[in-house]
């Protein structure tokens, strides 16, 4: 434990006073308030043993329009500084650093730069390079960082077509083609339309264009000041040295001020009716409006530093909307409103609010929609809300705290992210939100006294706030908006004079040129580095012991779990027919969702999240070390708990296996449509994946079998049981029931457990009943083993989007190049050096990369919300030419090392070492694999760096290409495709 208890055990050097300081038991860490006596800054002091430490710097940035101004100078101050002049530390530090975390993030009202790393001097250098970023950024004597990080006009010649370009400009109009995130915006628009949370702190395209540098700036000089920031210093380093060090260095070179950044609440409507808007998205030409409306509802709620009734609307959103058998989610369906419905509570604002949405509605249920939502919770509140469906909730998430597994983020970024909830908004509460187990226990005490009935009758049933929104489907609009900016610019460029035009001519070439500015030794050597010598071959181990447990084959993994018990029944299911696989796949988003023999689905869920930590199922491909293309399917259930609930996720675990309802055609219809809903968001949101595992597909029989499982094969098979569900509702029964009967066979089935005694002892205990339970099933054959033949298709994707997403994939055994843990560093280089400088920094693409599959040999190059296409994919094809002739030092190339080691070196969770260990237990690779491949990655060459270059040439030789993006441009360069899909 840190030695650091109490403000009296630091000792700072007299520039620092103490607001308050508290010591926080539920995180065991001193949670102490300085203020910097001269800057005004205030600095969060939480010293603990977690060697992975964080730095963050945070401001108040609330915006008074959409054009983006906090977001686009998040980008901005981390193109070069005072003290890191390149153009780009941001990714030369990536390169050579061990970081655990490395980002900035835009918030409505917030912007966060976070730094986390487990080395003590790689922590001192991020502090250096995010310090100098956020106070001294490049952005004032660089013109050309706010016209490519956020808007510009491109014009390479007099005579070429104007047009606008930027990453944030980009960015957005990948964010803003998402129907689902066009909803929330435009909710908050006009349920808080006095308040920064009405306009886009994101940017809106159509907006962003009217920001100009001078407003830029001076948002800079006021928001970016000590006065207005909250700095955090978590983990276990010397707090003294890193006060004085922030005092000497940055602090006290600044005078305090008031930076007028307040956040203000909204004005209350004071009307009894909600106020009503209409909003528009894009759909394809070709696409059905009929029924694709989003219907929504929103009221605003109280202060978000009621902190007791802000966790009580969080539970209240599971227990009320979001879960399986919610009263409202169950109403609005069973009336046919909507194919989803989601919603929720959200409390990252001053003021919390709540909202309810229907995807692909119908318009005209708009009054219907509202009538359901207040009668069923009119109905709800003069029954009483389910005590039990409330503990529930409660239980759930008091485990979930307790385990702290923050999914390999830093546990230090979310307890500053959750100070930051009332911090922001109260001087003196930054730990209001860290009191959890004391606010579980008393909304435990308040559960059956009508506290909660009460809240929903105050916020909803008598709101005086609340609005519906419509937004509508309209055919093409991404089409005619990018037409009506093609008029506008060319009309603007018709009103230039000649010397006008010449000057935007003059201002692309400028812009060009900066762009392709390589930095010189002296900016380099500024960036701080680590060296080869801080880097182990070693690593953490895999922790697997064969054992039998309770009759059953078991991986056990002996790591300190802090008393959970992590268990997961893998089934080996051989080949399956290709018929059945997207039946694999619907089985695991159905089981534990529908009713079973002893219990409602809804009664399930309560059950499980009283008792349990998790329990859930689904599909699980092993992917055999070193060979390209073999595949094992395989099943899973999994389930964490305590000791003593073991048993129970056993016993519930052979009831939802063994004796789930497929038949109840109304439950499977809504799960379908909801999956399909689903599905559609990740294509939106992640075309890069979707994109890129197609591609895959084209020449791999692994990823056929991926597609039908969870892939676009998944998605089309989803549309069809929606489009023809009524003539296939019986097959659908059917076929779930048969593949589950199948899948649940005891006798090809292995056990991964971690855990301690007690729940060791409990498994063995509850395994022989689990097994027998199954062996009651009829796991009759599905049929015969069937070959997947894969089909070079090259397809384009089409979506009602303003950017694109384009993969280019290949394999390494189809030309006989071998594997090498060198590829990784070359991937490093490849991905900061020259995709990231190509595609996003003169392309305008918000995110770029490429990767290599250890295990499979797999290659791939995939873009992020790209505005260009074929342009993108030249860059691909140029990879092997920029590898062979790369210029970089002996410095150079250590730094390439470091940054590729980052990626490995993160900590895990008791549950994460676990599940990575079974990965390489399953698959057969072996600590000694890992070893290997580390050292190949420490001793890489520069010879053999510029001898990978023929491996890009010939991947990309191979022809395997899918994007996934805007129609009108994927049907400009038709002749990139075999096939174009309208999903």
């Amino acid at each position: 434990m840190s030695d650091i208890h109490s403000y009296k055990d630091l000792k700072p050097n007299g520039a620092y006073e103490l607001l308050y300081e508290e010591f926080l038991d539920d995180i065991r860490t001193a949670g102490i308030i300085l203020r910097h006596k001269k800057s005004g800054a205030r600095i969060a002091v939480l010293p603990n043993d977690d060697q992975n430490k964080l730095f963050c710097a945070a401001f108040r940035t609330p915006p008074e329009n959409s054009t983006g101004v906090p977001h686009i100078i998040e980008h901005t101050v981390l193109c070069g500084s005072k003290h890191f002049p390149s153009r780009d530390p941001f990714m030369q530090l990536a390169k050579g650093s061990l970081n655990t975390f490395l980002n900035a993030m835009t918030y409505p009202d917030k912007t966060l730069y976070p730094v986390a790393s487990c080395n003590q001097k790689d922590f001192k250098n991020l502090m250096h390079v995010y310090m100098d970023a956020v106070f001294y950024p490049n952005i004032y004597d660089y013109r050309q960082i706010f016209m490519q990080e956020g808007w510009h006009y491109e014009l390479e010649k007099p005579g070429d077509e104007l047009t606008i370009n930027g990453v944030v400009y980009s960015e957005m109009k990948g964010a803003m083609s998402s129907p689902d995130r066009t909803v929330w915006d435009e909710l908050n628009q006009v349920l808080l339309p006095d308040t920064t949370y009405g306009v886009n702190s994101g940017g809106d395209p159509d907006v962003i264009p009217e920001l100009t540098r001078e407003y830029y700036l001076n948002f800079h000089r006021s928001h970016y000041h000590p006065s207005n920031s909250y700095i955090f210093l978590y983990g276990d380093c010397d707090m003294d040295e890193r006060l004085a060090w922030m005092d000497e260095n940055y602090l006290s070179s600044f005078d305090a001020i008031d930076p007028h950044s307040e956040v203000t609440p909204q004005k209350r409507f004071g009307e009894k009716a909600p106020r009503r808007a209409v909003a528009k998205y894009s759909v394809g030409v070709n696409d059905e409006t009929e029924g694709k409306a989003f219907l929504s509802f929103g009221a605003l709620g109280g202060s978000n530093l009621d902190v007791l009734d802000c966790r009580a609307w969080d539970v209240l959103s599971s227990v009320l909307l979001n879960d399986d058998g919610a009263p409202l989610k169950k109403a609005l369906l069973d009336a046919g409103i909507g194919e989803d419905v989601y919603g929720g509570y959200d409390s990252h604002m001053i003021e919390d609010s709540f909202s309810v949405i229907a995807k692909n509605a119908k318009e005209e249920d708009l009054d219907r929609f509202y009538g359901i939502i207040l009668d069923t919770l009119r109905a709800e509140v003069e029954k009483g809300f389910s005590e039990k469906a409330i503990e529930a909730a409660l239980n759930i998430r008091e485990f979930r705290f307790r385990e702290a597994d923050y999914g390999g983020y830093p546990r230090g970024l979310d307890i500053a992210s959750d100070m930051l909830q009332s911090w922001l908004y109260d001087e003196g509460g930054a730990f209001t939100y860290l009191h959890v187990l004391d606010d579980y226990a008393e909304l435990k005490r308040r559960n059956g006294t009508g506290y909660y009935e009460n809240l929903v009758k105050k916020v909803i049933l008598e709101s005086d706030h609340s609005v519906l929104l419509s937004l509508l489907p309209e055919k093409g609009l991404v089409d005619k908006k990018n037409e009506e900016l093609k008029k506008k610019l060319a009309a603007y460029k018709a009103s230039l004079s000649p010397e006008e035009i010449d000057h935007l001519v003059e201002e692309t070439r400028l812009l060009r040129e900066y762009q392709s500015h390589e930095p010189t030794e002296e900016e380099l050597n500024c960036i701080p580095s680590l060296r080869r010598e801080d880097i182990s071959k070693d690593t953490v181990p895999f922790f697997n012991e064969e054992r039998e447990i309770g009759g059953v084959k078991t991986v056990f993994h002996p790591v300190d779990t802090n008393g959970i018990t992590y268990g997961h029944l893998y089934f080996d299911l051989g080949k399956i027919p290709h018929k059945y696989v997207p039946y694999l796949g619907l089985l695991g988003s159905v089981l534990g969702r529908v009713d079973t023999a002893d219990h409602t689905y809804d009664d399930l869920t309560v059950d499980i999240r009283l008792n349990l930590g998790g329990l859930s199922f689904w599909p699980y491909t092993v992917r055999p070390f070193g060979s390209p293309d073999e595949y094992r399917p395989m099943f899973g259930i999994h389930f964490k708990s305590m000791a003593d609930q073991v048993p129970f996720a056993l016993k519930t675990a052979l009831e939802i296996a063994a004796t789930s309802k497929f038949d109840d055609a109304a439950r499977i219809r809504n799960i379908l449509v909801e999956l399909k809903s689903d599905r559609q968001r990740g294509i939106m949101n992640n075309g890069n994946s979707v994109a890129a595992s197609r591609a895959r597909s084209y020449f791999s029989k692994a990823e056929c079998y991926e597609q039908g499982l969870g892939g676009l094969d998944f998605y089309f098979f989803l549309k069809d049981l929606c489009d023809n569900f009524d003539e296939k509702k019986d097959e659908i029964a059917e076929n779930l029931r048969r593949v589950a009967d199948y899948v649940f066979n005891p006798d090809r089935m292995l056990l991964s457990l971690a855990s301690d005694e007690a729940g060791t002892a409990k498994t063995a205990e509850a395994l022989p009943a689990f097994a027998d339970g199954l062996r009651a099933l009829n796991h009759e054959s599905l049929g015969d083993e069937e070959e997947y033949v894969p089909v070079k298709k090259n397809e384009g994707i089409l979506i009602p989007s303003q950017v694109q997403y384009a993969a280019r994939v290949g394999n390494l055994s189809f030309d006989g190049l071998p594997y090498s843990g060198a590829l990784q560093v070359v991937r490093t280089a490849v991905n900061s050096d020259w995709l990231y400088q190509q595609i996003r920094v003169k392309g305008g693409a918000y995110g770029c990369g490429c990767g290599f599959g250890a295990s499979t040999g797999n290659v791939q190059f995939t873009s992020y919300r790209d505005p260009k296409l074929a342009e993108t994919d030249e860059v691909y094809k140029n990879t092997g030419a920029w590898v062979k002739e790369a210029k970089f030092d002996e410095a150079g190339l250590t730094k390439y090392i470091i940054g590729t080691f980052s990626g490995y070196e993160r900590p895990m969770s008791p549950s994460g070492m676990a599940g990575r260990s079974f990965d390489a237990y399953i698959s057969g690779k072996t600590y000694e694999d890992v070893v290997k491949e580390r050292e190949e990655m420490l001793s890489i060459t520069e010879e053999q760096f510029h001898a990978f270059g023929e491996y890009f040439d010939k991947i990309c030789a191979q022809g395997y290409f899918c994007a996934v993006g805007s129609e009108k441009t994927l049907r400009d360069h038709a002749d990139l495709f075999d096939n174009l899909v309208n999903i």
